[in-house]
């Protein structure tokens, strides 16, 4: 038992790539042997695969089994001691790599290499409900969301979050602005000062239009008056977040009126 820990130790600690080399080669030679040590058994490689496999599985349906001392020596030391820790090691070392992946996407840790996407600047009840409008206007185009938030509220196939401040090309390259088709900057509701909530949108915006001259961008401003300080970059459209709402309202009203 001692011996057979220290083995599965030794095999969990081997890297990804090496531990996948190792189990095929492991399967590939055990395949060839097998006929050559016992051809009475195993006439077609096959039925030496198959005997591999499930026995490696510990599946064992008892349909082939070496009968001569060589090919039981054989499949004791390399399949059942060799062969069962490491394929075991391989299953470990995938699903580790599967949770961590998992892990590192709520995260926002991971590179996004998808094109034609859309990139929605902070988490807010507004890109909640930009998102939804978008999954359900579009089947295909995928979402980025970009937050300084440590976990995403949400993981899905067509839901992709970064974490970090997108005023930085490193974040913003993580999101993949440069292959985006539209990036949408909403108002950070954080922010109690409107001048600074504009100053931040502000801010952004020069970094994505340096990035990504040519994609489609959306800044929500706080107040109008700001507006002309973002005459010096290319923004294809502005939002207007109490004007806007105002606005539909009084119109809502007369126009019943009437």
């Amino acid at each position: 038992m001692i011996i057979l820990r220290r083995l599965y130790l030794q095999a969990t600690s081997l890297s990804w790539l090496i531990l996948t080399i190792s189990t095929i080669i492991l399967i590939v030679f055990s395949t060839f042997m097998l006929p050559i040590i016992e051809p009475s058994t195993f006439i077609r490689y096959s039925d030496s695969l198959w005997f591999t496999m499930t026995t490696i599985l510990t599946v064992g349906y008892g349909d082939f089994y070496p009968s001569t001392h060589a090919g039981r020596i054989f499949t004791v030391v390399f399949l059942y001691i060799i062969g069962i820790g490491l394929f075991a090691s391989f299953i470990g070392k995938a699903i580790e790599s599967l949770t961590l992946h998992k892990r590192r996407e709520e995260r926002g840790e991971l590179m996004y290499r998808g094109q034609n996407h859309i990139v929605i600047i902070d988490w807010s009840y507004k890109a909640e409900n930009a998102i939804a409008e978008i999954l359900k206007q579009d089947e295909q185009t995928e979402v980025v969301v970009i937050d300084r938030m440590e976990k995403a509220k949400e993981i899905h196939t067509r839901i992709h979050y970064v974490r970090g401040n997108a005023t930085h090309e490193k974040v913003l390259r993580q999101a993949n602005v440069q292959h985006a088709k539209a990036v949408l900057i909403f108002a950070d509701d954080r922010i109690e000062d409107q001048m600074l909530t504009d100053g931040k949108s502000l801010l952004i915006a020069t970094a994505v239009e340096r990035m990504s001259p040519g994609v489609y961008t959306t800044v929500e401003v706080e107040r109008e008056e700001h507006l002309p300080n973002f005459s010096h970059i290319k923004v294809d459209k502005f939002i207007m977040s109490n004007g806007t709402i105002a606005k539909m309202a009084v119109n809502s009203i007369f126009s019943e009126a009437k």
